[in-house]
């Protein structure tokens, strides 16, 4: 994959540094003012979540500001910079929650967005509220991923902790407290807790009083464009090299994955096929009526990130070669004739849903499905199959995806899924009915922190275009075929 660089010497200011907070470890890097990574002025430092058969899912919260510390000086002292960095983008994985005392630490580890153990919290707040009204007004669905279900749980489940709580922060806020001593959250994130009105920024009063808690315990949700100085500050007097630039509240890894993958404006689809898969637009536009599998986080007063998520895809092709005794290390010639070849009625159709359904009906204990398998069925066929519902998974998302914003005039895709076996494009690139650019960026999302940080360092300037692998055309012909699937699909997803 390339990774998209230039040489020190070649790059052109103002430098921004992108930091990264993924579920496997925290990354930063210098970019330049073209979006592209200047030398090897990149560092990560690897860590895992703590995680328990109850559904436990943290991190130490102080864990990851020492990370960052660590990265930090890694890629700003190495070397001498070729120009003066002038802003830091900052995105974390998205949703989290650190409990924070009066005096500034942390009650709790963070708690991550895999976290389940607030389930039963989801179904008492359904029972309270009005769900689908929710849905609408914050653009995100009563689920265990989100802060309101997390702080019921809390209250229930650690009152003492939650008695002890001045403030509930997200983890990019908790980390630009640490450093900078201002606790910034970004809007982008605020929405991820799925608790602000997605036209306004500002927190529903039925669910702050549903889970008990103030509004002033939340942080204020923060535009790019409010950025925090850093002059003056704790990190200014650690890194001076940091003096004149200016801190970006946090932002959530979906928005950063789109703007790293040149899914910049809302003509434009970017889609992820990495485990697990994802759509998603910017759209300036309002959404008067989001469609129900959708979800719409505020990203500033403009613009809005929509899309929608799997849970399985590239868990799909994992199952398949661990359990259908596929060849692993599979050729991708074989993959490609198999998968650019005319579709049959006799291909299994597969609901992959492993893992229970996400987008579009949120049914969290479906499960996978095989229909047509018979004594001749081979495993390529069930590949080419469970493929195929994974395209369809994609297709669902994208019907609902037109009516919030309309055709798209492009489609970027990425994501190590695609990588393993490029040639399932054709199947996507026919169900969907339209073109698809491959393209390719390492570390894409912190990428994605350093664009956004472009905005302010260098507002105007448009960024370098991202490499374009392979561009794939659909099949008019197929189209009809996948229509028809879908019908089935659907009906089948129902029982499933």
């Amino acid at each position: 994959m390339p990774r998209f660089n230039i040489p020190a010497e070649d790059a052109q200011g103002p430098l921004v540094v992108g930091i990264d907070i993924g579920s496997g470890g925290t990354r930063a890097a210098v970019y330049d003012v073209s979006g592209r990574e200047v030398g090897k002025l990149n560092h990560k430092e690897t860590h895992e979540f703590t995680v328990d058969d109850d559904g436990t899912s943290t991190i130490d919260a102080d864990q990851i500001v020492a990370e960052i510390r660590a990265s930090l000086a890694a890629v700003l002292t190495a070397e001498s910079l070729p120009g003066e960095v002038r802003a830091i983008g900052f995105d974390t994985f998205a949703s989290s929650l650190v409990a924070v005392d009066a005096a500034g630490n942390a009650l709790t580890p963070c708690i991550t967005y895999a976290d389940t153990r607030c389930h039963a919290q989801v179904g008492e707040l359904a029972s309270r509220l009005d769900v689908d009204d929710l849905h609408e007004r914050t653009g995100a669905r009563l689920h265990s991923s989100y802060t309101a279900p997390r702080l019921a749980w809390l209250r229930a489940e650690e009152p003492e902790v939650f008695a002890r709580t001045e403030r509930f922060m997200a983890l990019g806020e908790y980390v630009a407290f640490k450093l900078l001593g201002t606790a910034a959250l970004g809007t982008a994130s605020a929405a991820w807790s799925g608790m602000i009105d997605r036209r306004t920024g500002q927190y529903i009063p039925e669910l702050l009083e549903a889970v008990g808690v103030d509004a002033a315990t939340m942080g204020e949700s923060l535009d790019p464009d409010q950025a925090l100085p850093v002059a003056g500050t704790p990190l200014a007097a650690e890194f001076p090299q940091l003096a004149d630039a200016v801190w970006l509240p946090v932002i959530g890894d979906g928005l950063a994955a789109n703007l790293g993958i040149g899914a910049l404006g809302e003509g434009t689809w970017g889609i992820s096929t990495a485990t697990s898969g994802a759509i998603r637009q910017l759209l300036s536009t309002d959404i008067p009526t989001l469609p129900s599998g959708l979800w719409a986080y505020r990203v500033d007063q403009q613009r809005t990130l929509v899309g929608s998520a799997m849970s399985d895809c590239g868990r799909v092709l994992d199952w398949c070669r661990n359990e259908l005794a596929m060849p692993f290390d599979i050729d991708q010639t074989d993959t490609a004739t198999l998968f650019s070849g005319p579709p049959s009625a006799g291909t299994p159709l597969v609901i992959p849903f492993f893992s229970g359904e996400r987008g579009t009906k949120w049914r969290g204990s479906s499960r996978a499905m095989f229909v047509n398998v018979g004594a001749s069925t081979t495993w390529k066929d069930m590949l080419l199959g469970a493929m195929e519902g994974v395209a369809l998974s994609f297709l669902r998302i994208a019907d609902q995806m037109r009516e919030a914003g309309g055709e798209p005039e492009r489609i970027v895709l990425s994501g190590g899924m695609t990588g393993a076996i490029p040639g399932w494009l054709h199947l996507l690139s026919d169900a969907l009915a339209m073109p698809i650019d491959h393209v390719a960026v390492s570390r894409s999302t912190m990428r994605g922190a350093a664009v956004m940080a472009l905005e302010q360092a260098a507002p105007g300037v448009p960024v370098a275009e991202v490499p374009v692998l392979t561009r794939v055309e659909p099949v008019a012909a197929h189209q009809d075929y996948y229509r028809e699937r879908l019908e089935r699909f659907e009906k089948l997803a129902d029982l499933a």
